[in-house]
């Protein structure tokens, strides 16, 4: 009874299985699809495959450009037979190829990070939910092709698709971000020939690409036809390592031949040649053979390169690998090349070694994304990203979260990044418990190792993929356990990466080579990790997220890095605002982001796609600057300004200081006094050498605040990065800032007229008012020119940045927002200390935060305005405090800037040490900073003085007195940018240009934090709270 009972179950199971659409079967993912092979083009001659450039190859046609295309937003209801040789297609529209249909109109685009785009079913897609693009070109075959084995190759199709060749039925395929290769030889005519595509918007395996990322759909990249010799090279494996002392290239290649004939091909050789960047040969080797009918032969090679050229990414110096097919009439059958770099990467001691030094890895996850075209990327934003990069001393990318194009991974080859190269495997929508994730369940076992595996076999010969990577936020189980054993079992020598490895499992067995936990706060790595592996190194995978205004305590976790030898870095999240332009009514440009799209009642997670470092049109944001400066590879330390010394630490690990030029200036009270230039000779990799600056007799005078900066400048000009770029710099403060609180001498008397509303007080060319009710400046008039049309009031209170709505922030701490709705004047009395000098003080009561602001403003007859202010709260279980400060608004033509202290770039004082303590000139608009959601921007920190100005010169000096101010001048005020207690799709073109000028004077404002973006609050040093007295002074000057 019991086998009975099994057989019909199992009857029942099968008999599901083979009615369940191709499209909704984890075990069906491909058919007649080519077995995966590493990236190459076959070429007909050596001289060909030497150029490597497919458009010059006969046999091979790129079938990019205008195919026919019609769209249905139901997976039910495709174009019947449109795959049909005598289908009338007169009437479909033409879509460009490669590209995304929904950035053509047709659908939408959709942003949604963690949440299905679907009914979670799996694997089941619900059809009311699920699009078809229906795909048709043309193609002419010449009679040279049709004795040949023909092949197509589609690069990305997003999600599943099948594919027709003159109406019959080629194949399938599965996973969107990986190449497939059909032989569709049997099917081709002489002449025209017809090729369809039926291409799913979601399959099954879309259950395992929930990448936080636009939900973008079709045929993503290039569309190739290959027509190769009956017999050709089908695949091979090129290892290029190192010695036991890195000093010697050690190679090994392995080779298939396939036939694919139906008679044994005799009389063969495989000639292999590997050339330096001169073109001289350095190794070579052939073989001769016979390949049985139908048949795959194998070759194998080895061979060694005294003192060979490694690669690193510091000096990716690149090897051109041949291979050359020839008859039995020594005539090339087929020939392909590759650049090769010797390289080594393996983990010893716990380290991640590169060439056997611990390299460290400054990082970025990056996305492929283009503004206007989605998901399709060409050379020219692959090698931008890639100078952008090299420019700002980031060193690796981790391909977040599936395998890019391949001429990605060779530009990275030639101008050297380091990758953590990811496989598409992501099904965070479904959870990471044991009963939850597809990782755990058998029937998605093939689906998750095929991906793995066939992303190592494609990108497998490429020296500048250090580490692979199974995926991304997944779960774990005995899925990825059995991709571990099988990637070691095919690449012995790159380590293997999976963040969730070895957590919420019952699987005792390590899979995974490198700890990377994503977000780890710097205290639980300190206190809970340091120490606990000795074998394993921690490289986070994720950290720093960069959404809208952040990187706030950057250098924290590099001093950190820096001070451990098993934490090596990690790749920031991440590189570019996912933005997409769009277009309002009135014509004008914006990015937008998740809801701006999408039909109203669609999940959608707004602007969580906006985490990068840069603009969607690569214009920096401020926290790059940050990065770069924490990332630079060259240091100095032991600054002995008496013997004009200075100790520079060369933290790369294969390049000496040859080829930069160090320039320095000695400054005073933001003035260069001194400068100089010298070059860093004989700095070996992670050494350090003492240099003499050559700074003359430097005396400093008392009151002059003095500071040395340093540069360091490329001396070399490289591809991408110009001669003179500015690679590290330093500041060093040589004396303390002392604003002396000095009375000003003054001639011109005060006049004071105490009126019921306000104080009167008239000066030489000036008036001031102060109101008796608030106890605020409510009036400025310099030469009867007013200067301050807004009073001067306490604030509380920032724009809440991204960051801030992630912890809360605008409804945790809304009390500071709305303090001063409820302020009282307690107290306000003027006294007339002399004729030319005049102290009003007034006590401002804050009943909701149980808590005085004393002002104290001291007026002096040139028209000087001494302002202290002081603030205290007995209540001391409020939440942080966003800002300490004033605010008042000046008319919109003093909009001409100049300060001293942090810039020129907005800075926060948890993210300032790229900023430079200088004097700073520019535009009041230039201040305003554009994130895409707008927020807090345009903060400086450390500022000593700052003056704006009309055009002819009349305007206000505001000076700190004691210690340094921080401050922001915009043309917007705060609540421009304050969206209240939830996000509401807003752009900023939602922001409009004020007729006025805001200016906040602060004491302090909380920094903008880093560490996520989903609850975690600035580090304790920058956020600040009721438990002490706060004050702080300045000065507002007159200028004429």
């Amino acid at each position: 009874m019991k086998n009975i009972l099994f057989y019909l179950v199992t009857i029942l199971f099968y008999q599901h299985v083979l009615s369940q659409n191709d499209w909704e079967n984890p075990e069906m993912f491909q058919q007649n699809r080519e077995k995966a092979r590493a990236s190459f083009y076959p070429y007909s001659t050596v001289e060909k495959a030497m150029y490597d450039k497919p458009s010059n190859e006969d046999f091979i046609k790129c079938l990019n450009g205008k195919w026919k295309f019609n769209f249905t937003d139901h997976s039910d209801k495709g174009v019947p037979n449109f795959e049909k040789t005598g289908f009338d297609d007169s009437n479909w529209d033409e879509i460009p190829v490669p590209g995304n249909w929904e950035m053509y109109g047709y659908g939408y685009p959709h942003y949604t990070n963690v949440v299905y785009p679907f009914e979670k079913n799996p694997p089941f897609i619900k059809a009311s939910q699920n699009s078809v693009g229906s795909y048709i070109t043309y193609f002419e075959v010449d009679d040279n092709w049709l004795n040949r084995e023909v092949y197509i190759q589609l690069g990305s199709v997003k999600s599943g698709y099948y594919l027709w060749i003159n109406g019959i039925k080629v194949g399938y395929n599965q996973d969107s971000k990986l190449p497939a290769e059909f032989n569709i030889t049997p099917y081709l005519k002489k002449g025209k020939n017809k090729l369809a595509v039926k291409v799913f918007k979601f399959t099954d395996g879309s259950y395992l690409e929930d990448q936080d990322f636009w939900r973008l759909s079709g045929i993503q990249r290039d569309v190739f036809l290959y027509a190769r010799p009956k017999t050709h090279i089908s695949d091979f494996f090129s290892k290029a390592l190192l010695d036991a002392n890195y000093e010697n290239g050690v190679f090994s290649l392995e080779t298939e031949v396939r036939n694919t004939s139906v008679k044994k091909v005799s009389n063969l050789k495989l000639q292999y040649q590997i050339l330096d960047a001169q073109g001289k040969e350095v190794l070579s080797n052939e073989s001769a053979f016979s390949i049985k009918a139908s048949n795959i032969h194998t070759l194998s090679f080895s061979g060694d390169i005294p003192k060979v050229h490694a690669w690193s990414a510091e000096n990716p110096y690149l090897y051109t690998l041949l291979l050359n097919l020839i008859d039995s009439k020594a005539n090339t059958i087929e020939a392909t090349s590759i650049k090769i770099g010797f390289r080594t990467t393996e983990i010893k001691g716990g380290q991640l070694l590169v060439n056997g030094k611990p390299i460290l890895l400054k990082g970025v996850n990056r996305h492929e994304h283009n503004q206007y075209h989605g998901h399709v990327v060409n050379k020219e934003d692959m090698l931008a990203d890639i100078k952008m990069m090299k420019l700002n001393n980031i060193n690796a990318v981790r391909t977040s979260h599936y395998p890019n194009d391949p001429l990605f991974y060779k530009l990275c080859d030639q101008y050297g990044l380091y990758l953590y190269d990811e496989a598409n495997v992501e099904s965070h929508g479904m959870g990471y418990k044991p009963s939850e994730t597809l990782a755990n369940k058998p029937e998605w076992k093939a689906a998750h190792v095929e991906r793995i595996l066939n992303m190592v076999e494609r990108d497998k010969n490429h020296p500048s993929i250090i580490v692979w990577s199974m995926g991304n936020e997944a779960g774990t189980g005995p899925n990825f356990l059995e991709a571990y054993k099988a990637i070691h079992e095919r690449d012995k020598y790159r380590p293997v990466h999976y963040e969730r490895a070895e957590k919420e499992t019952d699987i005792t067995e390590r899979h995974t080579d490198i700890i990377g936990n994503m977000y780890a706060p710097i205290n639980w790595i300190e206190k809970g990790w340091v120490g606990t592996d000795a074998e394993r190194p921690f490289i986070w995978c994720e950290y720093s997220h960069a959404m809208g205004n952040s990187s706030g305590n950057f250098k924290e976790y590099w001093d950190l890095v820096r001070g451990n030898r098993q934490i090596q870095g990690g790749f920031i999240w991440d590189w570019m605002d996912q933005g997409i332009v769009k277009y309002s009514e009135n014509g004008t440009k914006y990015w937008a982001y998740g809801g701006h799209f999408e039909p109203e009642g669609i999940y959608t997670d707004g602007n969580f796609c906006f985490n990068g470092l840069v603009n969607p049109d690569l214009t920096p944001h401020a926290g790059l600057f940050e990065v770069k400066k924490v990332y630079q590879n060259i240091h100095f330390k032991d600054l002995k300004i008496s013997e004009g010394t200075i100790t520079i630490l060369n933290e790369h690990f294969f390049s000496n200081l040859d080829n930069y030029l160090v320039r320095w200036e000695l400054m005073e009270n933001g003035k260069a006094i001194q400068t100089g230039t010298f070059e860093p000779t004989g700095v070996s990799p992670q050494t350090e050498k003492m240099f003499n600056l050559g700074i003359k007799d430097f005396n400093p005078e008392k009151g002059n605040e003095y500071f040395l900066n340093i540069y360091v400048l490329q001396g070399k000009e490289t591809e991408l990065v110009p001669f003179g770029h500015e690679v590290a710099s330093e500041q060093f403060a040589l004396t303390a800032f002392e604003k002396m609180d000095i009375k000003p001498i003054v001639s011109n008397d005060v006049v004071v007229k105490d009126i019921p509303e306000a104080i009167l007080i008239t000066g030489k060319n000036f008036t001031v008012n102060v109101s008796k009710k608030t106890g605020a400046i409510t009036s400025y008039k310099l030469n009867h020119y007013e200067l301050m049309n807004n009073p001067l009031t306490p604030t509380f209170w920032r724009a809440p940045t991204d960051n801030d709505f992630g912890n809360r922030l605008q409804l945790r701490a809304e009390v500071w927002k709305e303090v001063m709705n409820n302020v009282t004047l307690e107290s306000i009395n003027h006294n007339i200390v002399s004729a030319t000098e005049l102290t009003i003080n007034s006590t401002l009561k804050l009943p909701t935060v149980e808590g005085t602001i004393d002002m104290a403003y001291t007026i002096y007859g040139n028209g000087e305005i001494k302002v202290d202010y002081t603030f205290k709260s007995s209540k001391t279980d409020l939440p942080e405090i966003p800002r300490i400060g004033v605010v008042f608004r000046m008319p919109k033509e003093f909009d001409n800037l100049e300060y001293y202290g942090r810039g020129p770039w907005e800075n926060y004082i948890d993210r300032n040490t790229a900023a430079f303590v200088g004097i700073y000139q520019s535009k009041v608009a230039d201040q305003y900073v554009v994130y895409g959601r707008p927020q807090e921007n345009g903060h400086k920190t450390d500022t000593r003085w700052l003056t704006l100005k009309n055009q002819s010169g009349l305007g206000f000096k505001i000076e700190a007195n004691g210690k340094p101010i921080e401050f922001n001048a915009l043309h917007h005020s705060t609540e421009d940018f304050d969206e209240g207690k939830k996000k509401s799709f807003r752009t900023p073109i939602d922001v409009k240009k004020r007729d006025f000028v805001e200016v906040h004077i602060d004491h302090k404002m909380m920094g903008v934090g880093g560490d996520d973006s989903w609850g975690s609050k600035p580090h304790k040093p920058y956020i600040y709270y009721t438990d002490q007295v706060y004050n702080y002074s300045f000065t507002i000057r007159p200028e004429l």
